[in-house]
This record gives structure tokens, sequence and C-alpha cells, in this order.
């Protein structure tokens, strides 16, 4: 498996970061999700995942989980099987049918996470952005996500754990939707 870590001194804009880390200059965009991390004091913006056409994934650690507050950003070659699997998601048709916008039906006190996620379409991409990602919670709450929301949200988690290589943070209902146990902690 090959990873490469680049430490950069500075939180590179999400924007300039696709330009820099790309691994191929031929290789197109798949899937693209920019996370904001806010919370009372500040706004924490970061490349959660980002899938190449040739077969390549980047993210980016951000600054609330990484102690040394230098941004990095991993980069690594899909297995065949990860990048199938992800272009099989994305590909869903029912998945180009879910609303653009998905909020939190629970109370949120002082610190959240949005989602904006891009997937390339024929045409134009297909933005959707989503509050406090939590199919357990929403399903819970009697607010389930559509089925083709919660598999991809959960196919973006696991591919991001498995790029980054940081712990698990599926919910029980991602595990259920993935069929995959837990994984243990480093």
């Amino acid at each position: 498996m090959l990873i490469v870590m680049v430490s950069l001194g500075l939180l590179a804009p999400a924007n300039n970061l696709a330009q820099s880390a790309r691994p191929s200059p031929n290789a197109n965009m798949v899937l693209e999700v920019i996370a904001t991390h806010t919370t009372m004091a500040s706004e924490d913006r970061y490349v959660y995942l980002r899938v190449f056409s040739d077969s390549t994934a980047e993210c980016q650690s951000s600054e609330h989980s990484n102690s040394e507050k230098k941004p990095l950003v991993v980069k690594r070659a899909l297995t065949q099987d990860e990048f199938i699997r992800i272009k099989s998601v994305v590909s869903e048709p029912k998945l180009a049918a879910v609303k653009p916008k998905y909020e939190t039906r629970y109370a949120i006190v002082d610190t959240w996470t949005e989602w904006t996620i891009k997937i390339q379409r024929s045409g134009q991409p297909q933005i959707i952005q989503v509050l406090e990602f939590s199919p357990g919670l929403a399903r819970t709450m009697k607010h389930p996500y559509p089925d083709a929301l919660v598999k991809l949200g959960c196919n973006i988690k696991k591919l991001r754990t498995d790029v980054s290589d940081e712990s698990d943070g599926l919910d029980s209902e991602c595990k259920r939707v993935l069929g995959t146990p837990s994984r243990p902690k480093s």
C-alpha cells in the first residue's frame, strides 16, 4: 500500500489543494467531499476525501483532529475493489435523485461538521450538503436518510478511514450497511 504524507505549514485552502496534490495530471475527480468543522470559536475547512479517475484518493487531516495543528495530506492508490465499489455507489441512479441538502433533526450545541459532496456527472456535478451525517441517529429520530445517501455516506467514511488510517468512525448503521465489523484502534 502506497501512502505518501506531506506536512504543510499552513492549511491549504480546499480549492487549491486539488491542484497541488492531484496524483496524476490526467486524472479527473470522481468524488469530492469537503468538510467544514465548526465550533463556537473556529471553523476548519478541509478535504475529507477526494477520489480520482486514476484509482487514487486523498484526504486532509483537520485541525481539530491533529494535535500538531499542521494539516497532513494523505494520498493512496485504491485497490481495484475499493475503486469499483465507490464508482458503483456514485453511479447509483437513486443517488442522482436525492435532495441537495440534509440537515440534522437534533439540537447541535457547540460543534458540528458539514459535508459538501460533489459527484461528477455528465453535464454538471451533483452537489449534496449533509449536516452531521449520522444515519443511525437519523433513523432513530424517525427521519432516515434515503438509502442511496446512507450507502454513499457510509462508503465515504469507510474510504476515508482506509486512506487516512485514522480510527474507525462508523456508527452501527454504517457497519450494518457496509457489512463490516469494527476495526481495532491503533
